[in-house]
């Protein structure tokens, strides 16, 4: 199964590397080892030279980005749900990534040009007061600090709008459609900033999955089989926090993506987070390169936000959610 998933991913990268406003056959995608040694032996046409820029300093770096913000996403989903035992729980309906988005615009607002950190601290500081608010009650009220990380993520946003507002109108577009989420006009520094995480967030994950496994059974249960439950909460929310405010800094605000993606390989895998993982960390990305090429390509010549296209399937996929529930 996953290696259908990693089939699947592949082939959708490779379509959103030859669809675009610049229309790529598929001979000069696989010549585009040999692009850069044509490049550098003698003449070559305008046609490949074009293609050597297109492909390798806007597609390419666009579709790892993509990928490794739905990885990110995914596995701050899988996490979240694990832990809260509870099948709607995601970063962007918890408010981490709406805190990512209030620090990187605060940091804008006030000037700065990067905004990695700002928005790094505001994912850790609204995981840091849901935590705060409901300590002594993590283990044995989490329908409670759901609701509590749902306020604080509304709350994040009606201080995001109120900021944006100050904006240069000139500006004020190009924040919205920021916030919205796109992959646009991003390049090789945002691609350094979100692969390494994404990797490393799966490595991290992998090692947990037999403690979320016992959590899934229960808190009780897990605390007597050795799992340092109060720990692994604090610590996987944690961790969710940074996944979501990276994927922010690097590309705005993208919802719904960590409520899909691990419902999906679930379906494909079984329940286990031994298998469930890797196939939730494909799907994520499969889900983010989908809308991405859905953005660009379903009006014509007129770019949507990715957070527009997952918004609108997740509401749906959401909706489902809640009808099926007893």
């Amino acid at each position: 199964m996953n290696t259908a998933l990693r089939l699947g991913i592949l082939g959708g990268a490779a379509l959103t590397l030859l669809v675009g406003a610049v229309c790529i056959g598929p001979t000069q995608l696989l010549d585009v080892p040999r692009l850069v040694d044509l490049l550098r032996s003698g003449p070559v046409t305008p046609e490949l030279q074009r293609a050597q820029l297109v492909l390798w300093e806007l597609r390419l770096p666009r579709v790892l980005l993509a990928a490794a913000a739905g990885v990110n996403l995914a596995l701050g989903g899988l996490l979240l749900q694990a832990i809260f035992r509870n099948p709607l729980a995601e970063p962007y309906l918890l408010g981490l990534s709406s805190g990512g988005a209030l620090g990187a615009v605060l940091a804008l607002a006030a000037g700065a040009t990067a905004v990695t950190w700002p928005a790094l601290t505001g994912g850790l500081l609204i995981a840091g007061i849901v935590l705060l608010l409901c300590r002594r009650r993590i283990a044995a009220d989490l329908p409670s600090l759901l609701l509590v990380g749902v306020a604080l993520g509304a709350l994040a946003q009606a201080f995001t709008t109120v900021i944006i507002l100050r904006f240069d109108p000139g500006a004020l577009r190009s924040i919205l459609f920021w916030l919205m989420g796109s992959f646009a006009g991003r390049g090789w520094s945002e691609v350094w900033l979100l692969v390494p995480a994404a990797l490393l967030g799966i490595v991290i994950v992998c090692v947990l999955h037999r403690p979320l496994d016992l959590v899934a059974l229960g808190g009780e249960s897990a605390h007597h089989l050795g799992v340092r439950v109060g720990l692994l909460q604090t610590g996987g929310i944690a961790l969710a926090a940074v996944l979501a405010a990276l994927t922010v800094a690097a590309c705005g605000t993208i919802g719904f993506v960590g409520l899909m993606a691990p419902h999906l390989a679930r379906r494909l895998t079984g329940a286990p987070h031994g298998m469930s993982i890797p196939a939730t960390a494909l799907v994520g990305a499969m889900l983010t390169v989908g809308a991405d090429l859905a953005a660009r390509t379903v009006l014509a010549g007129t770019e949507l936000p990715v957070g527009a296209v997952t918004g609108v399937f997740g509401c749906l996929f959401f909706l489902a959610l809640l009808a099926k529930r007893p």
